[in-house]
């Protein structure tokens, strides 16, 4: 995928909303603001607070909400049928809206996480679906604690403005799969038996080769032969972590290296480590060794 265009947006009062990260669509709301946004080719993520009053939705992307507030109970029309009265949400509850399917919905003024993606993000991503996502069904109202910590995830990746490609892939399989499960039944899913001892090693020399690059789990599952979701749980048995996690592991021991080596300076040495830039590499390594690259390098004299 290309790089991920972001954007900010102070709010107003929007009607037919069209812009390009929503797909097709018709997005009818009040006082809509959003306080942080980006999008990938196939993927969108946004954190947004919208007025009071009723919400209309239609579009060709999956659409995901989590609630950020706990709601009263609220009106819901889901296409032409009747509008029912949906008992309180409280703080963490999600919403679902598969494509081409009309959701109307009367909030109070509220808090919430958007993430909505492209039909081809299944056939890309987890080929062994097929065309089985035309039975997904709209869920007002439910409770997942998995998805809703995959949204949460990719709403701190969007707030620090981290989020790279294996990263929002890795998020999107997993979300992917979670989804499918509560429509399709029995997922033809591949029973993984690990990556062979040459096809590993050609995905970590790859690794290596590319650390500076915004490096894409669908290349490294092209690399290996395989589907991201199977490669995914192919490569977690054989390494004892999933790919987003070695990678950031291999991006924090070549900046290690470069301060132990080189005296260049840390903006460099992040770029260089295939971090976004020196506050990203603070972040990553703070977090991983509790102290930061400075401390780091001090440390070493």
């Amino acid at each position: 995928m290309p790089a991920s265009s972001e954007r900010d947006s102070t709010g107003g009062s929007s009607s037919g909303v069209n812009p390009g990260w929503l797909g097709n669509s018709v997005w009818q709301v009040l006082d809509l603001e959003v306080s942080r946004i980006k999008s990938w080719p196939s993927i969108t993520a946004m954190i947004y607070r919208r007025g009071g009053g009723e919400s209309i939705w239609r579009g060709d992307r999956h659409r995901m909400t989590v609630f950020l507030d706990q709601l009263p109970p609220v009106l819901v029309q889901v296409e032409q049928g009747p509008a029912r009265e949906l008992p309180p949400a409280a703080a963490g509850t999600l919403s679902f809206c598969p494509p081409d399917v009309t959701l109307r919905s009367v909030t109070p003024t509220a808090r919430f996480i958007q993430v909505a993606w492209d039909t081809n993000l299944y056939s890309r991503l987890l080929p062994e679906l097929g065309s089985d996502t035309t039975g997904f069904e709209p869920l007002p109202w439910f409770h997942d604690s998995l998805l809703g910590q995959i949204a949460a995830t990719l709403a701190q990746e969007v707030e620090g403005g981290f989020a790279d490609r294996i990263l929002v892939e890795s998020l999107g399989t997993a979300l992917c799969i979670r989804l499918a499960r509560r429509f399709v039944g029995h997922l033809p899913l591949p029973t993984s038996k690990g990556l062979s001892r040459e096809r590993l090693q050609r995905v970590r020399d790859y690794v290596e080769a590319h650390l500076d690059d915004d490096l894409s789990l669908t290349v490294l599952a092209d690399i290996s032969c395989l589907s991201p979701y199977h490669f995914s749980r192919s490569f977690k048995q054989a390494i004892g972590m999933g790919p987003q996690r070695y990678v950031m592991e291999r991006r924090i021991e070549r900046a290690k290296t470069l301060m132990r080596r080189t005296h260049q300076p840390l903006a460099s040495i992040a770029l260089e480590a295939g971090f976004t830039d020196q506050s990203h590499l603070t972040s990553v390594f703070r977090r991983a060794t509790g102290m930061t690259p400075g401390r780091f390098r001090a440390a070493l004299v």
